[in-house]
């Protein structure tokens, strides 16, 4: 899901921007590397790496001194003869599995390994703590006003619409969302003017002025009801309705 990567390609570059901490930069972008897990997406951190360095969120060293390098020359010399990125799993040997996760990457030309945040292999950081998906969501659109970045605040408007009921608990109401985080993104979003603008997928785009095929979907998520219909509804109902 490409428009995924760009969402989070772009609030990475955003966050880099923030007045933040590295260490609180390090966490929202663990966190938005835990919401592009969730998706059909490719490997991007090379995409923003240079933040990513910067921020401490990755570390880089020797691919001689990875703690399990002894032992195991001969599996890391192989690796570097392969092309481009290989993938290193907690058991050097074994294969991809939910119990045997990446821990890291080498880049064969450079022949360095690339430590992320929250590795296990950096455990004496402690874990990332997962972040509920409207406070992230949230905390872009915030900065992203600080910016005056439209395009991130259209977007993850969009994503939370369309997306974030799926992480929330059943039990949750319409009401509890718009007064907890909703009402302060619809006040975000409806200050600036979208009349022109081209959202960057039709997987992110908030049906406000929408084509005829359009709003026959608006309408039938809407007749559906329950989290997503009614905050969508909401949403696109007057400001004082």
């Amino acid at each position: 899901m490409w428009e995924i990567e760009g969402l989070i390609e772009y609030s990475i570059h955003l966050v880099d921007k923030t007045e933040g901490t590295n260490e609180e930069k390090m966490k929202i972008i663990g966190n938005l590397y835990a919401i592009q897990q969730q998706f059909d997406c490719s490997f991007t951190n090379f995409r923003v790496m240079p933040v990513l360095l910067k921020t401490g969120y990755t570390k880089t060293i020797d691919y001689t001194e990875h703690p399990d390098y002894k032992g195991n020359e001969s599996f890391f010399e192989e690796l570097l003869e392969k092309d481009d990125i290989e993938y290193i799993y907690r058991d050097l040997k074994e294969e991809w599995s939910e119990e045997n996760k990446m821990v890291a990457y080498l880049e064969t030309d450079t022949r360095k390994i690339y430590i992320d945040y929250g590795s296990p292999l950096r455990e004496k950081e402690g874990a990332l703590e997962i972040m509920n998906v409207y406070d992230l969501g949230l905390y872009v659109i915030r900065e992203a006003d600080k910016q005056q970045d439209k395009e991130l605040v259209y977007s993850w408007t969009a994503f939370l619409l369309k997306m974030g009921p799926y992480w929330l608990d059943k039990n949750t109401s319409v009401e509890e969302l718009i007064n907890s985080h909703f009402g302060e993104i619809r006040r975000i979003w409806s200050s600036y003017d979208y009349s022109d603008y081209e959202p960057i997928s039709e997987s992110l785009t908030i049906l406000v002025n929408p084509s005829e095929e359009e709003a026959e979907y608006r309408d039938w998520l809407i007749s559906m009801g329950g989290l997503s219909g009614n905050l969508l509804k909401w949403f696109l109902s007057p400001p004082h309705g």
